[in-house]
């Protein structure tokens, strides 16, 4: 009775998991390696959660990430199996996925559902297979998965009593099962693997007290190691463990054996032993540089060794000299805190901050750089003149080769031609430092939150905690300070986020007064709170509309300002709360108590909102339509958690920024409107055979109407643009793809005045 109530207990079948690889791209960084296998062909390396493959005959790369269907969870341990031919990923939370030899990916969730295992203690540490079956060594005991028929086995409680206790690791040796437990109580444990009673605690006998981290089979012979770092052997007289007379420099994260050599990966270092137990190898530094490592392999004479930092490193261990780092494209990390587009480019800043803005600890991280077609640059801390806690980036619209990135701390970097080149501070522009007697000499700083662009190509930079909140900077490289204590009370607090009106004037948000407001031409500086309907004084994110609306994030919600101009008036407009109804018809305020973090236009004028909690949304140009709502459940988000977004405009692709990584959803291309119908086009022109996308009318003005009409005058279709563009599937209004033949384009602006005809071949 009591196996078959522990057999339901982890029984569940497998699932597969949803392949966004045909309007997705994943962005992931593969520098922290947490695991690496290998199978007869390739090595495969598991970051934090995904996982690249290095086919040792090509050397080419193949990556595994949420768009192939990963959970975006943190992988703690893989394992390939050569005679199923599939990749065994375990995770921190217990799920499991199994990657067939066609790619797909399966998933397994009865271990992270169960809700009578703690979700601390459904880590998986470790697999080892025997014919049909994968072992797991895990947080609360072992589990036991058979391949074969795609469900669980047994799961094994082994501690007194039948409690669950952590196992850090098991081997499979001269017909028993071992158990290295973290738990001193229960210490290393082992039971006849043929026993059909394993399931009862009863069946497990400690063989050794202690705390033990690794046992791992070698040259025939059985071997642990002792949290104390004590290597040891077992007495096949005995049945217990002796002590080898060596002890580890340090504590071991991993380890491997092969037929000649026993491999242990600290975090300084990497051991190798022969069958002798000798050291015949230490890698402590690569090229004279220490990295922090994390796992490695041996594969004849050459090691495979995982670090948190660097990827992959490939070293001979007969000549050290001989290394290669071997680590799949992506940025230099998946916690991306803010990114910024221009047309084919993509800049990523890790500057972290909390809900007050404050950057502590600071990060010195860097950046990273991506451009279409080519490899991702990352910048270390040093390239970036050791600007601190860059928290956004701002890209020069009139210059995309010229770039500022903002720092909480160490004020405005400017790039040039993808190199840093000066570092705006006190004395070399208008910034104003802040004190703080708490600081490490000099005890000062500049913190910098956001930037933009004004239409005379101005920089106007926000400063916290500085009574001169707001700097401007020339195309001449001339800077302005401005001094708004005198207007606004309590303006030394921290700025979000800026932006500059279709007039000239800047409006930005704080932490604690709401937003501020100032008009460059009479100097007039105001406050806008919830004095005039915001939902509170916190302000997150900012961003006009095409047609000059302001959008208004908040911890708490949103809000829009039809008329944010009015604010410099007598009578400023109150914002509003846009007003939708749920599911069930009942009215309620668009995203209520909702953490807005970013806001973004389309060409279409729709609005892209990233949440701290419930992913993003895509909403339509007035906010009362929801087209998207992207989540873990429904795409390759690695987390509902979203810190930014950025659309370029050239592709129509929406990045989206999470602590998790980047991913990269290819929308409809949404040009902004024109001002006239110059520069109509239709591409692709002509649409040739195989064609199955949608051709883009673009160049449009707003609301521009567009009819299409055969060579004899019949129209096929027709619209009216929301912004710039207009995407048409070459279907007619039955729903069926137009013949082969020349279409004409009749357009004309939304007052009539301005006309175009343009012609669009098709062939089918």
């Amino acid at each position: 009775m009591k196996k078959a109530l522990l057999f339901i207990l982890l029984a569940g079948n497998i699932t597969a998991a949803q392949d966004f690889t045909g309007s997705w791209e994943g962005l992931f960084s593969f520098t922290t390696i947490v695991d690496i296998e290998e199978s007869s062909t390739a090595v495969y390396a598991a970051s934090e959660n995904a996982v690249f493959i290095y086919d040792l005959n090509s050397r080419s790369f193949t990556t595994l990430t949420t768009v192939n269907g990963l959970s975006g969870d943190e992988i703690s341990q893989i394992h390939y199996s050569e005679d199923k031919s599939a990749l065994i990923i375990g995770y921190e939370n217990g799920l499991l996925q199994i990657v067939d030899q066609d790619g797909q990916v399966n998933d397994v969730v009865a271990i992270k559902d169960k809700q009578s295992i703690s979700p601390v203690d459904k880590r998986i540490n470790e697999f080892i297979e025997s014919g049909d079956l994968i072992y797991m060594a895990t947080d609360f005991g072992i589990a036991i998965y058979n391949l074969e028929r795609l469900e669980f086995d047994d799961t094994y409680f082994i501690g007194d009593n039948g409690i669950q206790v952590p196992v850090a690791s098991i081997e499979i040796f001269d017909g028993f099962l071992y158990a290295a437990t973290l738990d001193a109580n229960s210490g290393m444990r082992r039971a006849p693997i043929a026993d059909p009673f394993l399931i009862d605690f009863m069946n497990w006998n400690q063989i050794n007290i202690d705390i033990w981290t690794e046992v791992i089979t070698f040259d025939n012979r059985l071997f642990a190691v002792t949290v104390g770092r004590f290597l040891a052997e077992l007495n096949t007289t005995s049945g217990t463990f002796a002590s080898t007379g060596i002890r580890l420099p340090q504590a071991i994260r991993d380890a491997h054996a092969t037929s000649d050599f026993i491999t242990f990966t600290s975090r300084e270092a990497i051991y190798i032993y022969d069958r002798t137990l000798n050291q015949i190898y230490l890698l402590d530094d690569i090229g004279g540089t220490s990295y922090n490592y994390t796992a490695g392999i041996v594969r004849g004479t050459i090691l495979y060794a995982g670090t948190e930092a660097a990827g992959m490193i490939r070293i001979n261990i007969q000549d050290q000299t001989d290394f290669d780092f071997i680590v799949a494209d992506g940025p230099s990390r998946n916690a991306a805190f803010s990114i910024s587009s221009s047309p084919g480019e993509l800049w990523v800043g890790y500057g972290n901050h909390d809900v007050f803005y404050n950057p502590f600890p600071l990060e010195r991280l860097g950046i990273s750089y991506f451009r279409e077609e080519e490899s991702w640059v990352n910048y270390s801390f040093n390239d970036v003149l050791n600007a601190q806690s860059i928290s956004s980036i701002t890209v020069n619209p009139n210059d995309p080769n010229e770039v500022f990135l903002s720092s909480m701390q160490d004020g405005v970097v400017q790039f040039v031609d993808e190199s840093a080149v000066t570092r705006f501070e006190q004395f070399n522009s208008s910034l104003f430092p802040t004190v703080d007697s708490n600081a490490p000499p000099p005890g000062i700083f500049y913190r910098i939150s956001n930037s933009t662009f004004d239409r005379s190509g101005n920089l106007w930079v926000v400063q916290s905690l500085s009574d001169f909140s707001l700097h401007k900077r020339t195309p001449s490289g001339q800077w302005t300070a401005f001094d708004l204590s005198d207007e606004i009370t309590n303006v030394a607090q921290s700025a979000t986020k800026i932006v500059v009106t279709q007039e000239g004037n800047i409006i930005y948000g704080t932490t604690s007064i709401g937003l501020v407001g100032f008009d460059p031409e009479t100097s007039q500086a105001l406050s806008f709170n919830v004095d005039n309907n915001l939902i509170n004084n916190y302000v997150a994110s900012l961003r006009l509309d095409l047609n000059g609306q302001l959008w208004i994030g908040s911890n708490l919600g949103l809000r829009v300002l039809f008329n944010p101009n009015s604010m410099f008036t007598e009578n400023p407009s109150d914002a509003r709360s846009i007003i939708i109804e749920d599911t069930n018809g009942i009215p309620r305020e668009l995203l209520a108590d909702e953490a807005v973090l970013d806001i973004e236009i389309d060409g279409n004028n729709n609005k892209w909102v990233a949440t701290a909690s419930s992913g993003a949304f895509l909403f339509s140009p007035s906010g009362r339509e929801t087209i998207f709502q992207f989540t873990t459940d429904n795409s390759p988000l690695p987390t509902n958690a979203v810190n930014d977004i950025s659309i370029d405009e050239s592709s129509g692709k929406i990045y989206f920024a999470t602590d998790k990584g980047i991913v990269a959803f290819q929308g409809e291309r949404s040009s902004k409107p024109e001002d006239n119908l110059e520069s109509v086009r239709a591409f692709p022109n002509p649409v040739r055979p195989g064609f199955e996308g949608n051709v883009t009318i673009d160049g449009l003005t707003d609301r521009a109407r567009v009819k299409i009409t055969d060579i004899e005058g019949n129209l096929v279709y027709e619209a009216v643009s929301q912004g710039g563009s207009i995407p048409w599937d070459t279907r007619s209004f039955s729903g069926r793809k137009v013949a082969s033949g020349v279409y004409f384009l009749f357009i004309s602006t939304n007052d009539n005045i301005e006309t175009t005809v343009s012609k669009l071949m098709i062939v089918r």
